[in-house]
C-alpha cells in the first residue's frame, strides 16, 4: 500500500508539471501548496514578481507583453512553474490571456506552465513572452483589475514535496479614454467615439484625446473643468479652438 501512494504522488506530480491544476493562484482562496507541500507560502528568501503589466492603469482593449519571474535565495532550484489569473469586482475572471512562449499556455481562464521548465540548478527563472489583452468595453465591475499569480520554485525531485511557492497579486485600475473624432461642438455627442462625452468635471484616471478630421475642429463650446491624473492631448495637426472655457488644476 506505501508503495502504490508514492506511485501515485509521482504521477500526480508529473501530470502538474505539464500543466497544472486551475484555482491555485489565491483568486479563490487556494495556493499551490495544497499540493506542493513542506514549505510554507511566500516562505522567507525567495518571491515572485510580474514585470509588464501597467503601473498608471489599462486601456480598454489593450494588449500587455508581461513576464512572470519566481526567485529563490538557495540556487539550488532545478524546475520552474507558474500561474496567473486575471478578476474584477466580482471575482470573475476578465480579458484574455495568450503566449508565444512554447513553455506556457492557456490553462482554463488562467496562463500556466505547460510543460514546467527544467534546469540546471539556480536561483530564478523568467517566464516570457505572456500576454493579457484588456476587455474591450470594461464593464463597471472591470474598473479594477486584480491579478493573482503564484510561482514554483521546484527541486526537480518528481515529487511534490520540498518545493518553494510564493505568490502574489498586482490591482490595476481602468484609464477612461475620452476621443473627439468629429467636426464641431464639444457638447455634442455624435462628435466623440462611442457617443461617450467627458463629464464636465473630470478627475481620475482618463484620458482626453482630440483627433478631429484633417478639415474638421473640435470646437470647446462649455466649460470643461480637468484634474487631477487627467490626460489632455490634441493630436498633432489637429484643429482645437476655446469659445467656452478650459479650467485645468492639480
Amino acid at each position: 500500500m506505501i508503495i502504490l501512494v508514492l506511485g501515485l504522488s509521482s504521477f500526480a506530480s508529473l501530470i502538474h508539471s505539464l500543466a497544472p491544476p486551475q484555482g491555485h493562484t489565491g483568486a479563490d482562496g487556494d495556493y499551490c501548496t495544497s499540493c506542493h507541500l513542506g514549505n510554507s507560502l511566500n516562505n522567507a528568501g525567495g518571491m515572485v514578481v510580474v514585470n509588464g503589466l501597467p503601473d498608471n492603469g489599462y486601456t480598454a482593449g489593450t494588449a500587455y507583453n508581461f513576464s512572470i519571474t519566481t526567485t529563490h535565495s538557495a540556487a539550488d532550484r532545478k524546475r520552474w512553474g507558474f500561474s496567473i489569473a486575471a478578476r474584477n469586482s466580482q471575482n470573475q475572471d476578465v480579458g484574455t490571456f495568450s503566449t508565444t512562449n512554447l513553455n506556457a499556455a492557456i490553462n482554463g481562464a488562467e496562463l500556466s506552465h505547460a510543460p514546467a521548465v527544467t534546469t540546471l540548478s539556480q536561483s530564478s527563472f523568467t517566464y516570457d513572452n505572456l500576454t493579457w489583452t484588456a476587455p474591450t468595453t470594461p464593464s463597471a465591475n472591470d474598473n479594477n483589475i486584480t491579478f493573482y499569480y503564484a510561482g514554483n520554485a521546484a527541486n526537480g525531485s518528481g515529487s511534490s514535496s520540498g518545493d518553494y511557492i510564493y505568490a502574489a497579486t498586482k490591482t490595476i485600475r481602468l484609464i477612461l479614454v475620452y476621443t473627439f473624432t468629429g467636426n464641431g461642438n464639444w457638447d455634442n455627442p455624435a462628435n466623440w467615439s462611442n457617443n461617450s462625452i467627458p463629464p464636465a468635471s473630470i478627475t481620475g484616471n482618463a484620458t482626453i484625446v482630440i483627433d478631429s478630421p484633417a478639415d474638421g475642429e473640435c470646437v470647446l463650446n462649455v466649460m470643461q473643468q480637468i484634474g487631477g491624473s487627467v490626460s489632455f492631448t490634441v493630436k498633432e495637426g489637429k484643429k482645437f479652438r476655446i469659445l467656452g472655457s478650459l479650467i485645468i488644476s492639480k
